[in-house]
């Protein structure tokens, strides 16, 4: 799923693209049914009856707009957003997408009984999603994944797209104001991206090998988030005035405050990495450069993150280490991962994970505990040192231990 979240005066709100996930550190979900990366969860839209069965007998020539009242106006908007899409973009959508606005006590619902269902459908996911976020932090002992990211999704959902349905539902709060038609060009980027790209890609759920599925995620976000600032900055000063404070006083900034924050920042970091990503990728090549990125992924979020810099990009293939119980998870993690934990600890600098060369990380357990243990090549000694650094003032935080062994960093830590 798309988790769209944005950073909004402090407060993040998340709207949902099923069949597109963030990282296989904050949640995984079934391969065969998730569509981009290992740390997806997929919505069944079976959950719901009382909406889809509607939505399934709306035509894609159609805008579905249940319960909203706002039929004439969401067309109408539709139609324009569409407009603006194609001509930014240099080419016509290949179908018309069907677009849902559901009041928010049915949307809300609609995303509950959707999560419902997948735990249920999968409760060894929910297990090894808990082991991998307990080992690295994300969660206490005593919390599990599940209400973790159900607490999540309840502070702030907007909407999501599904690549495999189709289907785009929006959130409207207060009939067709400018956050939900922010909310519609964001989505309607992605089934613009779709028709042309594939957003469906469940092979990305089998390469942990390399971070393609953060990648993935990060262009697919990056465009959408592209897409969405050209139109804001088609609104008067007036209408992004007020924008700004309909973004502002949406969901509960207080919700917030109980989720670990390194946890928040990986969610962010599609949008926060992909958007520079993308802008600086059709400032060099235009929107041709944008779908050749589509498919020939970035193998690294380093590659993200470092374009255009002087950063040696070029991964270095790190042996799993060696794990003392039950695997539940092997992969690489990335700078990505790095880059959150140390900005989540306000005492190491982000910086710190500036040089990865390559990792490799397994998860499992041991006992009543969740454990990690993460080795990670630098690329110069200056490098390893500040990484060292880094993860001593983390682990002074949050536990764990750190060494060197054979030219890598090892990270160790069980909860």
């Amino acid at each position: 799923m798309d988790n769209r979240i944005r950073v909004i005066g402090g407060l993040t709100v998340v709207a949902l693209l099923v069949g597109v996930s963030i990282g296989s550190l904050v949640w995984r979900s079934n391969q065969a049914d998730t569509a981009a990366t290992g740390a997806e969860l997929d919505f069944d839209d079976s959950a719901s009856d009382d909406v889809d069965d509607d939505a399934d007998d709306t035509s894609r020539a159609d805008i579905t707009t249940e319960g909203s009242g706002q039929g004439g106006p969401l067309e109408e908007f539709v139609d324009e957003a569409v407009t603006f899409i194609e001509d930014l973009r240099g080419a016509p959508f290949l179908e018309r997408p069907v677009v849902v606005a559901l009041p928010e006590h049915d949307f809300v619902a609609r995303v509950e009984n959707d999560l419902e269902t997948e735990f249920a459908e999968d409760p060894e996911l929910v297990e090894e999603n808990t082991a991998i976020q307990r080992a690295i932090g994300f969660i206490r002992p005593d919390q599990t994944s599940d209400e973790v990211l159900r607490e999540f999704l309840a502070a702030g959902v907007l909407g999501f797209y599904d690549p495999e349905t189709k289907e785009l539902v929006v959130r409207q709060v207060s009939e067709l104001d400018l956050l939900t038609k922010s909310t519609i060009v964001h989505e309607l980027t992605h089934a613009y991206d779709d028709q042309h790209h594939d957003l469906h890609r469940p092979e990305l759920d089998e390469d942990g090998s390399t971070e393609r599925g953060w990648t993935f995620v990060a262009v697919a976000e990056g465009s959408a988030s592209h897409v969405e600032s050209a139109w804001v900055a088609t609104l008067s000063d007036i209408e992004r005035v007020t924008l700004q404070a309909q973004e502002a006083n949406f969901g509960d900034p207080g919700m917030f405050a109980s989720f670990d924050f390194a946890y928040l920042l990986l969610q962010v970091s599609v949008y926060v990495e992909g958007e520079p990503y993308v802008d600086a990728l059709v400032a060099q090549g235009g929107y041709e450069a944008l779908s050749s990125e589509f498919d020939d992924l970035p193998l690294t979020s380093e590659a993200v993150m470092e374009f255009g810099s002087s950063v040696d990009v070029a991964p270095v293939a790190v042996p799993v280490p060696p794990a003392d119980g039950e695997i539940v998870w092997e992969g690489v993690g990335g700078q990505v991962v790095l880059d959150a934990l140390f900005a989540g600890t306000f005492t190491a600098t982000p910086e710190a994970a500036t040089g990865w060369g390559g990792d490799a990380m397994v998860f499992y357990t041991s006992g009543s505990e969740s454990c990690m243990r993460w080795d990670i090549v630098m690329d110069t000694g200056i490098d390893e040192r500040e990484l060292v650094a880094g993860l001593e003032a983390w682990t002074a935080q949050r536990g764990g231990a750190v060494s060197t062994i054979d030219g890598r960093v090892r990270l160790e830590r069980c909860a």
